[in-house]
């Protein structure tokens, strides 16, 4: 099973006062301190400094946070948030870190910083993106959006967004079909075509079409009322004339789900479909001006992000090798005179650890970076100008862990073999899970306390830490021509410890010698 433990390997750089020059001797950095530190291949430096751009000299606190994760297999960028089901939050940046640990079991949070800019109820300015569901487009400010693609590869600008789409999974999470949807809280125009009514419109849905009833496990509003998201699975189906009901949704069409597209172990998205450069992402997150554009600094921002004053701030680079990182600047620190950076300089700082593109995120109180330590505690790493982490509503984040893989689409209507699922299972006396091989299988998926592991074999080796795991086993098909089997019972397997495997050892050699006697 997956450790969030993660390996920490530390070294310090300490340098007194040396100079750098940067463009023309525009910019200068001089550090009192530097250190470094190596956390599963993300390195972690923090500078004091006394930097001087154009002839002004201010003293500043440097965070910077990076890995290149094209040449590292198990580390990913991801984003995280503090949204729940049916509300935008907004937490501290180690509550968002331990939502993403939560949410995702194949990852472990290493570190990262605050992101995109929020409304006051914490709905993210720009477009959102976490794994593929586009929970939003943004609320119209047209401003930078980063995505994350599988490859390693990262993608700046501005997505197209192409409507509304219906999405429909399998049980596996394999995507049965992709359909247009012509508009939201309307009939559809032409028989061909579906609509779909959300709970915000209470008006009766009329005519005689297939109205297809959702229970949705989650639906995102934003601060007008607009709706961008739904999630849900299939509650009935009907044509008679119907109210949109609460925490529901109702997919309207001519002869809809006749060919039973939609089941009730499927179940559905509604969402934006993201294109351009954008196609693909399975995270992205808003930002806002661009310091750095192809190795040169920005020398012009518009007056929204205070370009001209100081403040604490926070950034993302990506360097020529595909290297993605974070930097943050202390900042509204009168007594210590750290009072943070204009853009400009943040520009020059970007350009000093090497990007040749450079965004930025939200900052002043905003500003915050987390980083793991040896105990497996997340650590701010900068000092927040509010004097404590102020709640944002999403971050970026590097992790340890592999993305999992994208299922492929599977055909529709679904002609193929269900295979069956594994019998005679058994745990033999050395902690190995058993069971008889399937015909045709590809492999056997084994889900052991609600997470997945793939087995090539019809054996699989338990872990043997103490405590009582629950166990399912299903068949893999080839996906061509073999589907999945369902899952077997749920197996409950505990491991006791040493003294109580010896006391339950000797209980049943007296209860067998009783017996006899």
């Amino acid at each position: 099973m997956m450790k969030k433990i993660l390996s920490i390997l530390l070294f310090f750089l300490v340098v007194n006062s040396p100079n750098f020059t940067h463009v023309e001797s525009l910019f200068r950095v001089n550090y009192s301190e530097r250190t470094t530190e190596y956390i599963d291949g993300v390195r972690h430096t923090k500078m004091v400094a006394m930097i001087n751009y154009d002839g002004t000299e201010t003293n500043q606190t440097i965070n910077y946070l990076g890995t290149n994760i094209s040449t590292h297999s198990d580390l990913n960028i991801v984003v995280g948030d503090n949204y729940m089901n049916y509300g935008w939050g907004r937490g501290d940046l180690n509550t968002i870190i331990n939502n993403v640990n939560g949410r995702y079991p194949n990852y472990g949070v290493i570190g990262g910083v605050n992101g995109d800019f929020y409304s006051a109820t914490g709905y993210p300015v720009e477009a959102y993106v976490r794994n593929f569901e586009v929970l939003s487009p943004g609320l119209g400010y047209e401003r930078t959006v980063i995505g994350f693609l599988d490859n390693g590869e990262t993608v700046f600008g501005r997505p197209e967004f192409t409507g509304y789409e219906l999405l429909v999974f399998n049980s596996d999470g394999a995507l049965k079909l992709n359909v247009p949807i012509e508009g939201i809280n309307m009939l559809p125009t032409s028989d061909e075509l579906i609509t779909v009514y959300f709970e915000n419109i209470q008006e009766l849905i009329i005519g005689d079409l297939n109205k297809v009833i959702i229970n949705a496990s989650d639906i995102k509003i934003d601060d007008w009322g607009m709706i961008f998201f739904g999630k849900g699975e299939l509650n009935y189906q009907t044509n008679d004339e119907l109210l949109p009901p609460l925490q529901g949704m109702v997919i309207v069409g001519k002869d809809f789900n006749e060919d039973e597209l939609i089941t009730e172990t499927d179940y559905v998205v509604v969402q934006q479909h993201i294109g351009g450069e954008f196609e693909g992402v399975r995270f992205a997150i808003g930002a806002w001006e661009e310091l750095v554009k192809d190795g040169v600094a920005t020398e012009y921002y518009s007056e929204g992000a205070g370009p001209s004053y100081r403040h604490p701030r926070t950034a993302i680079g990506i360097k020529e090798d595909g290297t993605v990182f974070f930097v943050t600047i202390d900042g509204r620190d009168y007594i210590n005179n750290f009072l943070g950076v204009t853009a400009y300089e943040l520009a020059e700082i970007m350009l000093y650890f090497d990007a040749v593109q450079a965004y930025n995120l939200d900052g002043g109180g905003s500003t915050t970076m987390s980083l793991i330590n040896d105990e497996s505690e997340y650590i701010y790493l900068n000092n927040p100008s509010d004097g404590a982490p102020r709640a944002v509503a999403n971050g970026l984040f590097f992790v340890k862990g592999e993305h999992l893989p994208v299922l492929d689409k599977v055909p529709f209507p679904d002609l193929r073999e269900i295979l069956e699922i594994p019998t005679n299972v058994y745990i033999d006396i050395e902690g190995n899970l058993n069971f008889d091989g399937v015909l045709n299988s590809d492999s056997y998926l084994i889900n052991i306390d609600g997470v997945d592991y793939d087995s090539s074999s019809n054996q699989y080796p338990l872990d043997d830490l103490p405590g009582t795991y629950s166990i399912m086993i299903k068949t893999r098909g080839d996906q061509l021509d073999y589907k999945d089997s369902i899952y077997t019972e749920v197996i409950i397997y505990t491991v006791y410890t040493e003294n109580m495997q010896k006391f339950i050892n000797l209980f049943k050699e007296y209860t067998k010698s009783e017996t006899s006697d």
